[in-house]
């Protein structure tokens, strides 16, 4: 009997082990509300790639990039100060620029956030965002200045973010990190918002409910940095552990891994060709990774202090401009890698910038609380806020790139 007892009980343990549950899969299924936006978002992206291929392949398009591509290194290479304006009594800590007209948006340590128009820095509206410090601040895709409506979003050290209006009207409070949100991003058709924190999640949103969409918890460190790619199918985010991750919208699910950096990722953005990334952070470097080819295609020694801010030129992705703690702006080619220009009129370290469309106009905030904007000197003469003697001295000796 004994024999029989032990291989009765050496099947059933057999058995158990047949019936183990399979291995926990990666990834956060979502909400009903979350499936039925991946299954929107799917044919989405398909569409709007197809349609950015079309026009990639496309001999004219191609002999248009390549003007374009000239014509944005001209530029970057005549950036000029402007004009400089006392931000705030407290250091501005980001900025947003507008995609459609000229608003400037920025956020401050103190939680204030305001609206400036870009051609002047002079300020339009300004509102108490949050009760302690702004962590961040993003103007909406679809924003066009003088008309009512839904304007920006703020996220802060409290936990929340919010979606303001241009008169600065709480529009919603998104609530849910159990910790200081660290960025936001605004989905490219402007209807959903990303969060990240140091609770170690990201979450998406639904704008205008301000329902909780998906949660990816279960990361080992702060995820910090975040953005979305052109044809919405995924994004990619940096974390305090020096990984990328990127994901994959349709279907929540990680599908790259980006590993290379050496210090904590702190700004991440996505070119608009689809597939080029870049990253930047602690360690001074801001690498460049071609999707395509799941690799790093080149690491610029961008700067001497880490890297607050990593962002492409809006319109073809053909500038880079990089923000550092060591004082100073820089502009690179993404083709051929070399640095066409230093900003360097900061007295302290660079916040924040944002580059325009065709690379004619950056704007950079820093810990000096000064804003400041840099136009393209296209009739190679100065600009008319340059022509006053202290502001000229100032370029001078802080953006010596340029031709005096």
């Amino acid at each position: 009997m004994e024999p029989h007892v032990a291989y009765e009980r050496d099947e059933n343990e057999t058995m158990d082990v047949d019936r183990a549950d399979p291995p926990e899969i990666f990834y956060t299924i979502g909400c009903d509300d979350s499936e039925r936006t991946r299954r929107k978002r799917a044919v989405e992206s398909l569409r709007r790639a197809t349609q950015r291929i079309e026009c990639e392949t496309d001999e004219r398009h191609r002999t248009n990039e390549r003007n374009a591509r000239a014509l944005f290194e001209q530029n970057a290479r005549r950036l000029v100060l402007e004009r400089s304006e006392a931000a705030h009594r407290r250091p501005v800590v980001r900025c947003s620029s507008s995609t459609v007209g000229d608003t400037v948006a920025t956020c401050i340590w103190d939680g204030t956030c305001r609206l400036r128009d870009r051609n002047n820095l002079q300020g339009k509206t300004t509102f108490a965002a949050h009760e302690v410090r702004c962590a961040d601040v993003r103007i909406h895709p679809s924003y066009c200045a003088g008309v009512d409506g839904p304007c920006a979003a703020t996220g802060s050290s409290d936990g929340t973010a919010k979606r303001w209006d241009n008169r600065g009207g709480n529009l919603a409070t998104y609530k849910g990190h159990a910790d200081r949100v660290a960025r936001i991003a605004f989905h490219p058709y402007g209807d959903h918002l990303a969060t990240t924190s140091f609770d170690r999640t990201r979450r998406l949103w639904d704008v205008e409910t301000a329902a909780e969409l998906l949660l990816q918890e279960g990361l080992s460190r702060a995820v910090y940095a975040l953005a979305f790619q052109c044809d919405v199918s995924w994004s990619v985010s940096g974390r305090l552990d020096a990984v990328g991750w990127v994901w994959d919208l349709r279907t929540g699910r990680h599908i790259h891994t980006l590993t290379g950096h050496i210090k904590p990722i702190l700004a991440v953005d996505v070119a608009e060709d689809g597939y080029t990334v870049a990253t930047a952070g602690e360690d001074h470097t801001c690498r460049l990774w071609d999707l395509r080819q799941r690799r790093c295609i080149y690491t610029l020694p961008a700067h001497s202090s880490l890297i607050s801010a990593a962002c492409f030129e809006t319109k073809q992705g053909e500038t880079l401009l990089t923000a550092s703690f060591d004082g100073t702006s820089r502009l690179w080619s993404t083709s051929t890698y070399t640095r066409l220009n230093t900003l360097e009129t900061h007295n302290g370290e660079v916040a924040t910038g944002a580059v325009a469309a065709e690379a004619a106009l950056v704007v950079s905030a820093g810990f000096d609380k000064s804003l400041k904007r840099w136009c393209a000197d296209r009739e190679g003469e100065w600009p008319n806020a340059l022509r006053c003697p202290v502001l000229a001295w100032v370029a001078r000796r802080g953006n010596r790139t340029q031709r005096f």
